[in-house]
């Protein structure tokens, strides 16, 4: 037994040492170029020797970017790097470049199109060799022109003079393409942000149409940028315009609170030049489709307005009001129209207490009690306090359903005016802290 399982750990060990030294073997076999800068890779598809990698290069301003590196193979120092060049006249690497020695790697700089190899050698090791093309991809520049504009936006035409890029078939001199995906990009940009992108697929250089239908003010900057099938980018020329599409914006503030509710509306439209705000009690009256008299018919209340500054409106009475706001522009040829209408409509609560200004404790039986209107329901706790001219307290309770008589320490009260403090909390959740105050006259008749 013990001999069976001392063979069996040796096989093991053997087979792990064989994998390790094959691994390095392959390793030191398959080192090879590389090339970080490079925007697309692929193999050559050469008619009948071994294929090469094949590395293109951003160039746009094409006097030749590419960057080859080389590694040592075994990843250490002592390596001899010899670059040359294929020369197509002679079918051979014959044009001698650089050769670098005791190096772990080695790099080549704004390389021009062409076949380079690279032998990696080093004293008692095997020489490798790796070879790879460069082609440097320094399209033509995309064409954009302004076409028109209306109220659904700008509109332009865009073209690109897409170039193809060749290798030569080793050993003969054809000329092969490279294989690639033939798809592009068009890209229209305002002030550097997209606002279409468009993939074509098998583009020949035919005027693509571009269109920017979101509103803005003043003139921008517009740049066609195209990325073509080797996942290069290629800006054209900028033009700069304006758009008269109008977009219909609001805001209000509070959206909800106690009658009588006082809201600020903040007018944040775009290319307006006239404002008709519509308002309406109930929500469900707000109307779809229809004509200018209709829509007035069914309103509660219409401000027109030839500016865009916030205003205040009050409120008077509880209800659900809804908003409209229907904007106009007159900035190009023809007039353009929009509007928007509030996602939630407009919540006036009935006041949490409402406090009489006078009463008239005379014993008729009318008014002669000081008392507060309350939701009671709605309340948590209640408090409530009245105070002289000179601040002294007259008269306080908890309850909201009692109030003052208008007696203090069981005497009538002077005639004159009176003060109150009330604080309530409601049952909310959150709870919420309501605080009132105010004066009020005690009349004696």
């Amino acid at each position: 037994m013990i001999i069976k399982s001392d063979f069996r750990y040796s096989i093991k060990f053997l087979f792990a040492f064989v994998v390790m030294f094959s691994a390095i073997l392959m390793e030191k076999a398959n080192a090879q170029i590389s090339a970080g800068k490079a925007s697309y890779r692929t193999l050559t598809e050469y008619t009948s020797t071994a294929n090469d990698s094949v590395f293109v290069f951003c160039d746009n301003i094409g006097t030749g970017v590419g960057e080859l590196r080389a590694d040592s193979p075994d990843g250490t120092n002592g390596w001899a790097f010899a670059w040359t060049k294929w020369d197509a006249t002679v079918n051979d690497f014959t044009i001698n470049l650089v050769t670098e020695a005791n190096q772990s790697f080695s790099i080549l700089s704004n390389l021009t199109d062409g076949r380079y190899r690279v032998v990696m050698s080093k004293s008692g090791e095997t020489d490798v060799t790796s070879i790879a093309w460069v082609l440097n991809n320094s399209n033509a520049e995309p064409v954009l022109t302004f076409s028109r504009m209306n109220c659904d936006g700008v509109y332009f035409a865009g073209s690109f003079s897409k170039k193809d890029l060749q290798y030569q078939d080793v050993p003969n001199a054809n000329q092969i393409n490279v294989k690639v995906d033939d798809r592009v990009r068009f890209s229209l940009q305002r002030n550097g942000e997209e606002r279409q992108g468009t993939p074509l697929v098998a583009y020949d250089g035919w005027d693509e149409q571009l269109y920017d239908g979101q509103v803005f003010e003043g003139d921008e900057t517009y740049q066609l940028v195209v990325t073509d099938q080797y996942a290069c980018e290629f800006r054209s020329n900028s033009i700069v315009s304006n758009t008269y599409v109008v977009k219909a914006d609001f805001s209000v503030d509070p959206k909800d609170g106690e009658a009588p509710l006082e809201v600020k509306f903040t007018n944040n439209s775009i290319n307006a030049t006239d404002y008709d705000w519509y308002l309406y009690q109930d929500p469900e009256r707000v109307p779809e489709d229809v004509t200018d008299d209709e829509d007035r018919l069914l309103t509660d209340g219409i401000l027109v307005v030839d500016n865009k500054d916030p205003f205040n409106y009050t409120y008077k009475h509880p209800g659900k009001y809804q908003v409209k706001l229907i904007v106009k522009s007159d900035k190009g040829p023809e007039v353009c129209i929009d509007e928007m209408i509030l996602s939630t409509p407009i919540v006036v609560d009935t006041s949490l207490v409402q406090v009489p200004n006078v009463f008239t404790p005379n014993g008729d039986g009318r008014n002669d009690i000081w008392k507060i209107k309350t939701q009671s329901l709605f309340l948590e706790s209640f408090h409530a306090i009245v105070f002289n001219r000179w601040g002294r307290v007259v008269y306080e309770w908890r309850n909201p359903e009692e109030g003052w008589n208008g007696k203090v320490n069981g005497k009538m009260a002077t005639p004159g005016t009176y003060f109150y403090v009330i604080t309530a909390v409601g049952r909310e959740e959150p709870q919420k802290k309501y605080t009132k105050k105010g004066s009020f006259m005690l009349i004696r008749k």
